[in-house]
């Protein structure tokens, strides 16, 4: 499943069947992401809070086959010696439609114009054989406890061949204080790819029921501070796919 760049016609309105689907697909929590266009209006910059810069690797074959499908392993330095490993499946629409480990956390991710399911387990590292993975020295299956490896083995049954490090992709986090913004968590965060392109996302997190209310309350945020949202929205991982893809080319 391959999340593909879509135009964008803002988010749907308060009595629109995706929320209900939302409410009722059981996942744990939403979260609204809007593309905006770089440099664009009062909204970049600084917000009062500090940044935090993240770099994440993408653990895949050579030819990105796990992406392709919409699986994802993911290692992340968040500084200072601390790091996780994520494994994460995505599927198109607001309802996980397949059994999920009982402990994976399930989102809905709704972008302008389309709804992606995920689900993920997420496990801290120590940071000696974090580094080794990201430097080729140790397999990301040494890695990976008994669940994640369940979640990989069933999402791409009779995968084959060692996942290579893809990456880094460095994203620099800022949160959004909420008497700025009216949202309970909500952050801007600036991508900077290899290549050096740089991608703006604006994000909030909610639960399933609060997800219209949030919905409305970021699209006037941003439009109050003249912030563009791009033509085509797709999420962060798809754009750093494209790259990565290009790079192959």
């Amino acid at each position: 499943m391959l999340d593909t760049a879509r135009a964008s016609p803002g988010f749907p309105p308060p009595g629109d069947p995706l929320w209900e689907t939302i409410a009722a697909a059981g996942a744990g929590s939403v979260e609204l992401k809007v593309l905006l266009v770089p440099g664009a209006g009062r909204f970049t910059g600084r917000h009062g809070g500090r940044i935090r810069q993240r770099r994440l690797y993408l653990l895949d074959t050579v030819d990105l086959a796990l992406a392709r499908v919409g699986v994802h392993v993911r290692l992340r330095d968040r500084g200072r010696d601390r790091w996780d490993l994520t494994v994460r499946v995505r599927g198109e629409g607001a309802a996980p439609g397949e059994r999920r480990p009982a402990d994976a956390r399930v989102e809905v991710d709704v972008l302008p114009g389309h709804a992606f399911h995920s689900a993920e387990l997420r496990e801290t590292l120590p940071a000696d054989r974090a580094a080794a993975c990201r430097d080729g020295a140790l397999d990301v299956h040494a890695l990976m406890t008994g669940p994640q490896a369940a979640l990989l083995a069933g999402a791409v049954p009779g995968l084959r061949g060692d996942l290579v490090v893809h990456g880094p992709l460095t994203v620099e986090r800022t949160v959004v204080p909420r008497p700025r913004c009216g949202l309970a968590h909500a952050r801007h965060e600036r991508c900077r790819f290899a290549g050096g392109r740089v991608l703006e996302e604006f994000s909030a997190r909610c639960t399933p029921a609060e997800a219209p209310s949030v919905a409305r309350a970021v699209s006037g945020f941003l439009a109050r501070h003249d912030a563009t949202p791009s033509a085509q929205q797709r999420t962060k991982t798809a754009a750093w796919l494209d790259e990565l893809w290009r790079a192959r080319a």
